[in-house]
């Protein structure tokens, strides 16, 4: 399945936040409880600059349209954590507890509930004391069924809403929102922390006008996960 990448530039501002799929559940004493329904979707609005330069505007354009609105998937993400918030460069130089590079992945990842049940995600072979920050999201990829091996058309990610550090070994366990969906992540799916994203479809929006340069005057991009196995 071809999967879009994103244009890199001309955004001005975003919305990337979890929709919860869940309902209350009114109880005969007077309490009120909830019930989940089904996975968590990321949905995101991205605004665009009102002074786009050319080729960015031309970018955007050419994109949209490809996107042949939401008939084509996309990779969306959260733009200002491309990478967890204490490493915004990036991994160079760092290494495993084995002394071997480290590319961003961690060698497995489980996912289980605690006693108060709160979501848990852990990771194995980070580099030692390696931290993690509220709000920095944990992808995963994997390949569709009768997909060349690496092509990683298939993404999802959480997001951490609690800190955590690695010990020595490179094991750490951080607690994430939305919760890892399981049922649609395969066990084989490599969990990593560079450039996290989710496959999304267009789902609203609009392009603002060119003006007399022929660059759009801004515009909304609004997308919801496309969540599948």
């Amino acid at each position: 399945m071809l999967v879009l990448p994103m244009p890199n530039g001309g955004v001005a501002t975003q919305e990337f936040e979890p929709e919860e799929v869940d309902g209350s559940a009114p109880e005969r004493g007077g309490y009120l409880g909830g019930v989940t329904l089904g996975n968590a979707l990321w949905r995101a609005k991205w605004g665009l600059s009102r002074n786009l330069q050319r080729d960015a505007s031309d970018e955007w354009r050419a994109f949209l349209a490809r996107l042949r609105r939401s008939q084509r998937p996309f990779l969306g993400y959260d733009r200002d954590r491309l990478y967890p918030k204490l490493y915004r460069d990036g991994f160079s130089r760092m290494t495993r507890p084995d002394g071997s590079a480290f590319d961003g992945s961690a060698a497995t990842w489980s996912a289980a509930a605690d006693s108060d049940e709160n979501d848990l995600l852990t990771l194995t072979d980070l580099p030692g004391n390696f931290r993690l920050s509220l709000g920095d999201y944990i992808g995963f990829k994997w390949d569709a069924e009768g997909s060349d091996a690496g092509t990683y058309d298939r993404r999802a990610l959480v997001r951490a809403v609690g800190i955590a550090r690695a010990d020595a070994a490179g094991q750490l366990s951080v607690m994430v929102e939305m919760p890892v969906p399981t049922g649609v992540i395969p066990s084989g799916a490599v969990a990593h922390l560079d450039r996290p994203c989710c496959v999304m479809r267009l789902v609203g929006g609009t392009l603002g006008a060119l003006d007399n340069r022929q660059k759009i005057a801004g515009g909304t991009i609004e997308a919801l996960q496309d969540l599948r196995p």
